[in-house]
């Protein structure tokens, strides 16, 4: 098995000299990964395929940049993180814009629907909507410990913090979760 900074090393090397199989390789390497982050980070399937896609733009327009990163998957991880945020933020004024317009548009009327639909039973979907109301930095870290099996340390290196603010960004994560689940099942 081959050292990972070595491999880091020849994937600065492919991307420095403009190889066109580099991306294919850094691909192959980060896309599984990347793809189940962005899935728990976005709770979509289809948006996480969005975003996996642009973080892939992202890196062949700057693939010099990458090329000198210090810690390639750390790099790599943090686009990923950048997108999402950038898609959440894009995403959420959306929404705001279009609830507004369906307000003003419905304003008049007297028979709106109270609730947008059934509460979900299955505990599956309720930890699901739960880890959708967490903030961005918490549902980061769990998705990273709990469905990617990463230790503190390595999702301290992968996000650019201190292992204990992984360890606190979970444990207060974890505490919401707990209380959002029970609110949910109430």
């Amino acid at each position: 098995m081959l050292d990972n900074s070595l491999v880091d090393d020849q994937f600065r090397a492919a991307l420095a000299g403009n190889d066109p199989a580099a991306v294919e390789l850094i691909w192959n390497r980060y896309a599984n990964d990347l793809l189940a982050f962005l899935r728990a980070v976005l709770c979509s399937s289809h948006d996480a395929e969005d975003v996996l896609q642009s973080v892939f733009v992202r890196i062949v327009r700057s693939r010099h940049k990458l090329a000198r990163a210090r810690r390639l998957d750390a790099y790599v991880y943090r686009m990923a993180r950048n997108e999402a945020a950038t898609f959440l933020g894009r995403r959420k004024r959306d929404q705001a814009a279009q609830h507004l317009s369906d307000w003003l548009d419905e304003s008049d009327r007297s028979d709106r629907p109270a609730h947008g639909g059934d509460q979900e039973s299955d505990l599956a979907e309720e930890l699901r909507a739960a880890l959708e109301q967490l903030p961005q930095p918490q549902r980061e870290v769990i998705v990273m410990k709990i469905y990617r099996q990463k230790t503190f340390l390595e999702i301290a290196r992968l996000l650019g913090l201190s292992a204990n603010t992984a360890a606190s960004r979970y444990r207060y994560g974890m505490e919401k979760l707990r209380t959002l689940v029970g609110e949910i099942s109430l």
